[in-house]
């Protein structure tokens, strides 16, 4: 049991981290797109964050839980630590990030006037940054999960 746990969260962490890289990529592409009008952009943003969020919390969520049971405890006390803490404060983050940034953005883009002022620039920024720290402390954290373990 305690290797499976281990398992879902290495595959957990690492297909988060994966995702939010496609995604950041993908977002970038077709921000910068000549192809789309503000209009489209607004609706593609619309569209991608909710199931971005809805990711990270199920996927980090489960990395958490897979690490604490997967990691023992005794005889890796740093490495259960370091998954830990950056997966607590990497949720926290994401909670914070959500209801207090993400919320607000979301209704700027799906205001019907399509305006972008001062505050979505700066909701904006906080989220590149928060969501920056966040994907970090998640790859710390994989990198623990996929450390070789102590044997005793």
């Amino acid at each position: 049991m305690q290797r499976l746990c281990l398992t879902i969260a290495r595959f957990a962490l690492s297909a988060w981290i994966g995702a939010a890289a496609l995604f950041v990529v993908t977002s970038i592409t077709e921000q910068r797109s000549t192809a789309f009008g503000s209009e489209v952009k607004n609706v593609l943003a619309a569209l991608r964050f909710p199931a971005y969020y809805g990711f990270g919390f199920v996927l980090v969520g489960l990395g958490l839980v897979g690490g604490r049971m997967g990691i023992d405890r005794r005889h890796n006390r740093r490495r259960w630590w370091v998954l830990v803490g950056c997966l607590v404060l990497a949720l926290l983050l994401m909670s914070i990030d959500y209801f207090a940034i993400y919320s607000p953005l979301f209704a700027i883009v799906t205001d019907p006037s399509g305006v972008r002022d001062a505050r979505f620039l700066q909701l904006h920024r906080w989220s590149e940054q928060i969501n920056t720290v966040d994907v970090t402390l998640c790859a710390i954290a994989a990198i623990a999960a996929c450390w070789p373990e102590k044997r005793p």
